[in-house]
């Protein structure tokens, strides 16, 4: 059996974990199935890959994953910022170092990874499908493509949310639906033209009334937009048509600067995200030693937070903390993915409590039933407490805190009685400026 590590997946979980195993010490290489991006970084900031949908999509890259990346992989975060990724500070009345994002493309990110890796000497074959695991005496002992038997003591699934590994050798833990369909599309800002400004951090959020909308600024002069509706809401899905899109995007007063004529320019279609759920799974009990899932193969959440790449990077730092030095690495690496499950039930937990009082909420919105009340009962928005930080500064920073992937959870009982006393002041900013009634964007789908 070789001792070496195999990375199946080269995503941000799958290019981050080889990595960091490279650099503890494990020779490592990557498998992946589709073609390599360009080398150019230009050109990779705005590849798309075939076996991953979401990078068709916005991504935001919180201060929890700034804050690794520049604790653990500086040389990849210094690559960032060379070629023209932004960090943007989230504002709060005490916003320490670590609350700033880092705004970019997907693409930007997994090309300055992959750089790091032939850097690093670290080998990565493209167009090549991994279909089963060699296992013996309850052991990982090699890999199989279409065309051979690759030896290896170690696999780490990377391969999303789909993969057929993770099917066969994880178990459910949970699985909820986020309740929300996304419709994006991407910008380029013209040559010359100064980033507009974003309300918080790299991203502006607008909440409407069933449904709801976000900017994101990425790197040179790029950016996106998506909207997000109820599942059921079908008077809504004509945002999936481009003209309905571009009418809809009109009535958002903080997106005018960017989509202005002689600004912003779009470079792709309206593209659709839906079936969107949280998923949690664990290792199965007779999973092989050697096979360790992560990120989407082991944890999903609502991408309308933003945690995606912070969880990935986090667990890819747990397994090379954990391997390093170990001496029998099969039962190391069942001792970090166990760890790894751990850390991620918290995070798994608060997307599903935050996305049940969004649908909540959107569903009252459409059913135009008062929403005070139902507010009262919710966990608190941290948006809504950003905006608050005149009245009441230190949940404005807890805020903060829990945007950047600081802190766990904005939901504590203090929390939610200080937040309470704030309802009247919150739905008050609200109403001074609000979101595009409903009724508008009806009119905008119809073309009226």
């Amino acid at each position: 059996m070789s001792d070496r590590t195999t990375v199946v997946g080269a995503g941000i979980a799958g290019l981050s974990a080889a990595l960091l195993l490279s650099r503890a010490g494990l020779p490592t290489e990557v498998y992946e199935r589709d073609p390599a991006a360009p080398d150019d970084p230009a050109q990779a900031a705005a590849h798309t890959r075939p076996g991953a949908p979401q990078s068709r999509h916005p991504h935001i890259f919180l201060g929890l994953f700034r804050k690794q990346l520049r604790e653990h992989l500086p040389d990849v975060h210094d690559e960032l910022l060379r070629h023209g990724a932004e960090e943007v500070a989230l504002e709060s009345p005490g916003g320490g170092p670590d609350q700033v994002m880092i705004a970019a493309r997907r693409g930007l990110v997994e090309w300055a990874l992959s750089r790091a890796l032939d850097r690093d000497g670290v080998p990565r074959r493209h167009g090549v499908t991994v279909r089963a695991l060699e296992v013996a005496d309850g052991t990982v002992r090699g890999l199989r493509t279409d065309d051979a038997l690759h030896p290896t003591q170690l696999v780490v699934d990377a391969c999303g949310s789909r993969s057929h590994l993770a099917r066969k050798y994880t178990a459910t833990v949970a699985d909820v639906e986020c309740g929300k369909v996304y419709n994006s599309r991407f910008y380029q800002l013209a040559k010359g033209v100064p980033t507009p400004p974003t309300r918080y951090g790299s991203v502006s959020i607008v909440d409407g009334l069933g449904f709801g909308a976000a900017l994101f600024s990425h790197d040179n002069g790029s950016f996106s937009v998506d909207i997000g509706r109820l599942p059921e809401d079908e008077d809504l899905k004509d945002l999936r048509d481009t003209a309905s899109f571009e009418r809809v995007l009109a009535l958002f007063p903080d997106f005018e600067p960017w989509l202005r004529p002689g600004a912003g320019t779009p470079v792709s279609e309206v593209v659709p995200m839906a079936g969107l759920r949280n998923v949690l799974r664990a290792l199965s009990p007779d999973a092989p030693q050697g096979y360790i899932p992560l990120g989407d193969a082991l944890c999903v959440t609502d991408p309308t937070f933003g945690r995606g790449a912070s969880l990935a990077l986090a667990q890819a730092i747990i397994l090379a903390r954990t391997l390093a030095g170990a001496e029998d690495l099969p039962q190391a690496a069942v001792h970090a993915t166990r760890e790894t499950e751990a850390w991620l039930r918290p995070w798994f937990d608060d997307v599903v409590t935050q996305d049940t009082a969004r649908t909540t909420l959107w569903r009252a919105a459409v059913a135009d039933q008062p929403l005070e009340a139902i507010l009262a009962q919710l966990p608190p928005n941290p948006f809504m407490l950003l905006d608050a930080a005149q009245h009441d500064p230190e949940l404005a920073d807890a805020a903060g805190r829990y945007v950047s992937m600081l802190d766990t959870t904005l939901d504590t009982p203090d929390l939610r009685q200080r937040v309470g006393r704030l309802i009247p002041v919150l739905m008050a900013a609200q109403a001074a400026a609000p979101p595009p009634p409903r009724s508008e964007v009806l009119k905008a789908l119809a073309g009226d």
